[in-house]
């Protein structure tokens, strides 16, 4: 049996991003009436969102199927949500499925590819790394500085530190020279800054 053919086939990943994806769409949209009040913002996290699109990538072993199944987790969430909406008895936010859906091809290449990097210690890992690291992290301040009132604070302090986590272990871990860790930092800083700033003003509201 040709057990290199079975590792480096892309059927494995980009499946497991498709099916994963659509899962936890679907999950998604139900956990929305059913988690805890503490936990209740993880079902309209795109941290989570992000995780689980750069998670199936880690399976990749080319750089392409990283970047499509980065693009293809995604997508298949923004699927997976809409369908399990309308099972409930809910209509489909086009502004929403629009948002993620360029997402989806914006930013799920740069985790795709991110996660694949991180995989076999690339250059490109400490920028995927930064990307996820950054969304976690500003979704978390967005949290507390803005939605505190109506909110939880354990989903945003879990999130900061998922985030903050994830950083110093990939930078003592996979890629520890200096170069590497001091542009995982900058772009885990300039994400999350622009994370809050999106989030917290007008343009969100174009969308929805």
């Amino acid at each position: 049996m040709d057990t290199t053919t079975k590792t480096t086939s892309p059927l494995v990943p980009l499946a497991t991003a498709a099916l994963g994806g659509l899962a936890v769409g679907a999950l998604t949209s139900f956990a929305q009436g059913w988690l805890p009040f503490a936990l209740q913002s993880l079902a309209n996290s795109s941290g989570s969102w992000s995780a689980a699109a750069f998670l199936p990538a880690l399976l990749a072993t080319r750089r392409w199927v990283g970047v499509a199944a980065g693009v293809l987790a995604l997508a298949a969430m923004v699927l997976g949500y809409d369908l399990a909406s309308v099972l409930r008895g809910y209509s489909a936010s086009v502004g929403m499925t629009l948002f993620w859906l360029t997402a989806a091809v914006t930013v799920g290449p740069v985790l795709g590819l991110g996660a694949e990097s991180l995989r076999r210690r690339g250059a490109f890992a400490p920028w995927g790394v930064g990307v996820l690291c950054g969304v976690l992290i500003g979704e978390g301040v967005y949290g507390f500085l803005y939605v505190l009132e109506t909110t939880s604070p354990v989903y945003w302090a879990l999130s900061i530190t998922g985030g903050g986590a994830l950083l110093v272990w990939a930078c003592l871990l996979r890629f520890p020279g200096v170069r590497p860790v001091l542009t995982a930092v900058a772009v885990t800083a300039v994400t999350a800054t622009a994370f809050v700033f999106v989030y917290s003003g007008n343009p969100l509201r174009w969308w929805f």
